[in-house]
């Protein structure tokens, strides 16, 4: 069964409950990692450059990767959504600037399936030093993007309506693609301020419902969302 609408949802502060990129920073990193952060924060850097660049600093390897993420949670909500995308065929699709094998362990731990997950590619060298690959940067001059969420999402079905979910700075360039928005936290305040119409939302719930209206009224076009819009 296929739907008439495709979700893309972020990861990282969307789905889990902090920046698991924050948190291991925070827990195995050589301290020389908050120069490399706050080179980022004052925009010399995009972020591919600084993950690039804050990833080999994580001490003890994949082993201690995996001892720190028991501590990172998930929005319980996440679980019952990606179970009510694949009850109603809506496609749900994982698009991050995180680490691939991290978004891989925590959906597995929560016995949660989705049809794509899009993110950095996580290497561990022989002499257990972490590396990232970046399998979907930008084609575009100027993005320092590791993940080209825009790109990902032009690829998508042209006859679907495209659904984004997303909490932060690495859904700004997207949201402007999205037929249908859901943002809170830092995506929200942008959209604000920028004009750009969203469904504020708390917690996955909130985006089951409103999908479950969408999939009752068929919209064909993204001007028929608009009823749905804040």
């Amino acid at each position: 069964m296929s739907s008439i609408v495709d979700v893309y949802c972020d990861f990282d502060g969307t789905i889990t409950v902090g920046d698991t990129i924050d948190i291991l920073l925070e827990r195995l990193a050589d301290p020389s990692w908050e120069e490399i952060e706050a080179r980022w924060v004052a925009g010399e850097i995009g972020s591919r450059e600084c993950m690039a660049l804050q990833v080999p600093l994580l001490r003890g390897g994949w082993n201690a990767v995996l001892k720190e993420l028991d501590d990172v949670k998930i929005d319980p909500s996440f679980t019952r959504f990606a179970g009510w995308c694949r009850s109603n065929g809506v496609s749900l699709r994982i698009v991050s600037d995180g680490m691939d094998k991290v978004i891989h362990h925590i959906l597995k731990r929560e016995g949660i399936k989705v049809d794509g997950v899009y993110a950095n590619h996580l290497v561990e060298d022989k002499d257990g030093t972490l590396r990232l690959v970046f399998p979907y940067a930008p084609q575009r001059l100027g993005c320092g993007a590791g993940v080209c969420k825009c790109q990902i999402l032009e690829a998508g079905r042209n006859r679907s309506l495209k659904a984004v979910i997303g909490d932060g700075r690495s859904d700004f360039c997207w949201s402007v693609e999205a037929d249908l928005l859901f943002a809170k936290s830092k995506l929200l305040e942008h959209c604000r301020t920028a004009g750009k119409q969203c469904v504020p939302y708390n917690d996955f719930d909130v985006i089951s419902r409103v999908l479950t209206s969408v999939l009752e009224q068929a919209p064909t076009t993204a001007a028929q969302l608009q009823p749905y819009f804040a």
